[in-house]
């Protein structure tokens, strides 16, 4: 199993509509340094599965004969505006996991088109989505309902913890017993920065009270980008800066 990180950005996206900062203005001209909204996807064996959907260019490449679901953190747009378009493929129903949040996204629930939204997930309930995966959601500190997972394959797992500006005991707790072989977490912000998501100085105290041995930073937001050209994170350590393209594998 596979996991793949389709966008690493925050809402803002990377580069900033007319920012012209080094940052932006470099990721102009090197599509290695752009960051699209949230988005991922987990590849089996058997199909794949979206993970977040807040790239808006997903049915340009996207094969809908290998999409077996869709997997949501919660329902901020950021991370769900690809759906509006995928959802009116003439394709049968394909379900989507998520928090039970009544309010959804505009109007997904009541016009959902080929996705089933029925399957709403239980906080600390591990629930089998295919042989090779079984999700564990994880409620995280945020300005709406969201959820964490633990990424479970048949021998390994990995966590997914995007967005957050927190995680609470509870959580903390099931995240240490699964011990995942890394933990890829929202950083949007510089230290002492911002609010609903981890600033660079709240993720690296995180990443050293979890204890996992790798650990990527998501959800950039331009201003930590910034801040990392003049103060880059170790080579060596257990963290490092997640990528749009970065693959893991799980097993």
């Amino acid at each position: 199993m596979l996991i793949r990180l389709l966008g690493t950005g925050n809402a803002a996206q990377i580069p900033v509509f007319g920012c012209s900062c080094r940052v932006c203005a470099r990721a102009r001209v090197d599509e290695r340094y752009r960051r699209r909204p949230s988005s991922a996807e987990i590849v089996t064996s058997t199909g794949r599965y979206l993970l977040d959907a807040g790239r808006t260019d997903l049915a340009e490449w996207l094969d809908p004969s290998v999409l077996r679901g869709v997997i949501l953190t919660h329902y901020h747009m950021d991370h769900v505006e690809g759906l509006f378009q995928l959802r009116w493929g003439p394709l049968p129903a394909i379900p989507v996991y998520g928090p039970p949040d009544e309010n959804g996204a505009d109007d997904l629930f009541t016009h959902p088109g080929c996705f089933d939204f029925s399957h709403q997930l239980l906080p600390y309930v591990p629930t089998t989505i295919s042989e090779e995966l079984t999700v564990i959601p994880l409620p995280l500190r945020h300005s709406r309902l969201c959820f964490g997972y633990v990424l479970r394959g048949r021998r390994e797992s990995i966590a997914y913890l995007s967005d957050c500006d927190g995680v609470g005991p509870q959580s903390l707790e099931q995240l240490r017993r699964e011990a995942p072989k890394a933990v890829i977490v929202d950083c949007t912000y510089p230290p002492d920065a911002g609010r609903n998501h981890f600033s660079l100085d709240r993720a690296l105290a995180f990443a050293e009270h979890v204890g996992a041995p790798r650990v990527y930073l998501t959800h950039i937001g331009h201003q930590l980008e910034q801040y990392l050209l003049e103060a880059p994170l170790p080579l060596d350590g257990p963290v490092s800066v997640a990528c749009d393209g970065m693959t893991l594998t799980v097993d």
